[in-house]
């Protein structure tokens, strides 16, 4: 549900105001249950303060279910018969050859639904995430699924957000290009289509500086292999920690890109699903670890 604020307010006002006759208490109890969006900002508190014309936001909490598999701490984001949403941390390969990349997030979840309901249950790969990235990531339970996911792709609104090491020079805007992988397996972006290159396009805005470096939202149109941390790069603004496209050695073991968002309609129940994670504080803050 959403409630646009008619005058200056605060957050406890604007719902009584839509709510007649409800409680302080109750308003403050739904407060606690939803997640309370407000554009970019999390409202957390009765006191917090909505601008008149603002669109207040209340969003189903995302009950995150921790699962061990083996070593493993599997955090399920929404699981159905038909599909699954998980959390991939960095350092995990999405999947792939377990023989060469070891165990991949993929049989950790199949390894997860078979102890659950059976042996047969199957698991499908519908995207993939960089082993450097975290997030969102989504797998189908059946083969119809995936196809169904898959044929639908370009409907599929998918977010990241990255922290980068230079302030793009528009606020927001979209990169478009054509990428082809060549020596050592890496990615090269060229201005027009080239012999076995794809063609990639990024759309990005910057959701705040903090001195050199950017918070930037991206939303994939195209999803090539490494195509956020090339298109970044390509603009003169490389992801904080990736050294693959940048000399970077501000952090170890992971770069600053987040898969933060999905939203998409249920390839069979057509209910139109939302996801997101928190953006962690470490984002904001230059060379956070």
């Amino acid at each position: 549900m959403k409630f646009t604020a008619k005058t200056d307010c605060t957050l406890i006002e604007l719902i009584l105001a839509h709510h007649p006759g409800m409680s302080n208490s109750k308003a403050k109890k739904m407060i606690e249950n939803y997640k309370v969006k407000c554009g970019e900002s999390i409202l957390k508190l009765p006191v917090d303060a909505v601008l008149k014309g603002q669109v207040v936001e209340f969003l189903q909490r995302e009950a995150i279910k921790t699962v061990k598999v083996d070593d493993f701490r599997l955090r399920i984001v929404y699981e159905d018969k038909w599909l699954i949403v998980a959390h991939k941390p960095f350092g995990i390969v999405s999947s792939g050859d377990t023989l060469k990349e070891g165990q991949t997030l993929f049989t950790q979840i199949r390894s997860y639904l078979r102890s659950k309901y059976g042996m047969r249950e199957q698991l499908f790969v519908v995207h993939r995430l960089d082993k450097a990235v975290e997030g969102l990531i989504m797998f189908a339970r059946s083969e119809a699924v995936k196809e169904k996911l898959q044929e639908n792709w370009k409907q599929i609104n998918k977010y990241y957000v990255a922290q980068t090491t230079a302030i793009p020079a528009e606020k927001s805007g979209t990169i478009h290009s054509w990428l082809r992988e060549e020596e050592h397996m890496k990615m090269v972006s060229y201005e027009q289509e080239v012999p076995g290159s794809k063609e990639a396009i990024t759309h990005y805005r910057v959701l705040k500086t903090m001195g050199q470096y950017a918070l930037i939202e991206i939303k994939l149109e195209t999803g090539r292999k490494n195509q956020i941390r090339i298109h970044l790069s390509s603009i003169g603004c490389p992801i904080v920690g990736d050294r693959r496209y940048n000399d970077d050695d501000r952090t170890v073991k992971s770069i600053k890109l987040l898969s933060y968002k999905l939203e998409f309609e249920h390839p069979v129940t057509r209910q139109f699903m939302k996801f997101n994670l928190p953006i962690p504080r470490n984002f904001e803050f230059p060379g956070g670890r």
